[in-house]
């Protein structure tokens, strides 16, 4: 039996949704970044819905959690299914019907393509609601770092300092904008630039005679793992192996922070990018997937 709850508290919902994310480490890895995020410095405005959906006996006992959700406003909700859940639609359903009667501002959501497969048959058939991909993806584990050669210019770790602030700030909305990550007007926002370098994220520079020409993130180390986000190059600056240069310079950051494990994630859809990265030594492992709600979904 498939029961649904709702957490105010963050720290309690960390907490409950613990041994599932450690049953699918890679199935929770956007889910724990943005909820380890929220720990270390909470979102501004509302606070992110929490579900989970627990997994009870038939007489009432809980035998562990099925599923758990998050939602940062106007993000799409992300799902972790438990991977050894047989029937794992109701779980779905569950958490559709949970939310349809909240009437919850779901914009879309995502996680392993399966899960997200699943969630869109919920929303189809338990609150008659269609959606549609956004965007397939996948997600690279390094294997052996493959750092490209005869690259000019150096790198340098970015600081809060007004002008690198700046810009990032310009160069995270054009990458929000030419990805389609972002569902809004794309505004440079320096005070998330800040907010990000204060949870931990970490921004290294490629610089050419001191101009920064590329960009790449890691997030904070937890369990001595990183995940490389953003990548950026201005169209200008392109194929000139900045790109995998700075990637490369922010594999050896998140590594001296203590990261054996180094993840990323691509637009299946963009070849060039996920040739780049198996140069430089990634291997992929898992296929996730982004819906989005069509029609009104305010309504859900």
């Amino acid at each position: 039996m498939m029961r649904c709850e709702f957490f105010a508290e963050a720290e309690r919902f960390a907490a409950a949704v613990e041994p599932l994310a450690v049953r699918d480490p890679t199935g929770a890895v956007m889910f724990s970044a943005v909820l380890g995020g929220h720990l270390a410095v909470p979102f501004p405005g509302e606070p992110p819905l929490l579900a989970v959906v627990h997994n009870d006996s038939p007489d009432g006992h809980p035998t562990g959690i099925a599923l758990a959700a998050l939602r940062v406003p106007s993000y799409p909700l992300i799902a972790v299914l438990d991977p050894d859940l047989a029937g794992p639609g109701t779980a779905t359903d569950a958490l559709v019907d949970a939310l349809a009667a909240r009437r919850e501002t779901i914009v879309g959501f995502t996680g392993r393509r399966r899960t997200a497969l699943l969630l869109a048959e919920s929303w189809l058939t338990v609150a008659g609601r269609e959606s549609k991909p956004r965007m397939w993806e996948n997600y690279y584990r390094l294997g052996e770092l493959k750092v490209p050669v005869d690259v000019p210019g150096e790198s340098r770790l970015a600081t809060t300092g007004e002008q690198d602030v700046d810009v990032l700030a310009h160069w995270f909305a054009e990458f929000r904008r030419e990805t389609g990550i972002g569902r809004t007007l794309e505004r440079p926002d320096p005070e998330s630039v800040v907010r990000n370098l204060e949870r931990g994220e970490v921004f290294t520079l490629w610089c050419v005679d001191g101009r920064p020409v590329a960009v790449a993130g890691h997030s904070p180390v937890r369990r001595a793992a990183a995940k490389i986000a953003p990548v950026y190059t201005p169209p200008d600056l392109r194929r000139r192996g900045f790109g995998s240069a700075v990637t490369a310079a922010a594999v050896r950051s998140a590594q001296h922070l203590g990261a054996g494990q180094v993840t990323l994630f691509t637009d299946a859809d963009y070849p060039a990018a996920n040739l780049v990265y198996r140069q430089l030594g990634f291997e992929m492992v898992a296929e996730f997937a982004e819906f989005d709600l069509v029609e009104d979904s305010t309504s859900t």
